[in-house]
């Protein structure tokens, strides 16, 4: 079995800098558009990855390598976005200390868990079988394509 380690960087390297740019999309459209691009950066950079492993690989992935991509890659995803989260909130806490005392004030309330658990969970669920998915039946018909296996 091959490292997947430069793939999981790929991954987080393309994610990251398509965040950005998501993120400058988003600011600039209205707010009902800009929580589509949510996804996005994701979907790009799972994409990408695909392709690479697919060039040098010249195989598509076998059932265990799709398991471990598509938990990686979800976590990578919510890892850096929960860092992110976590910075901007030291970084605006910095001037204003009741920043950091209104998030953890709505940490206590169930109610705010609760949304936020089912926010993350409607967008983690469809991105991790996405991935489960793509890494499996289609990237199978890629190498099929690319290599005429």
């Amino acid at each position: 079995m091959i490292s997947l380690r430069l793939y999981y960087l790929w991954f987080f390297i393309v994610c990251l800098i398509s965040s950005l740019v998501a993120g400058v999309m988003a600011a600039i459209l209205p707010n009902s558009i800009g929580g589509v691009l949510t996804a996005i950066p994701y979907l790009i950079a799972m994409i990408f990855v695909l392709f690479k492993f697919l060039k040098q690989q010249r195989r598509a992935p076998t059932s265990s390598e799709k398991r471990r991509f598509s938990l990686a890659f979800s976590l990578i995803f919510w890892g850096y976005n929960l860092c992110g989260l976590l910075l901007g909130l030291f970084i605006f806490a910095r001037k204003d200390p009741e920043v950091w005392q209104n998030f953890i004030l709505y940490f206590k309330q169930p109610e705010f868990l609760l949304t936020v658990f089912a926010i993350w969970l409607m967008i983690a669920a469809p991105l991790f079988l996405i991935t489960y998915w793509f890494y499996g039946a289609q990237a199978q018909r890629m190498a099929n394509k690319m290599f005429k296996m």
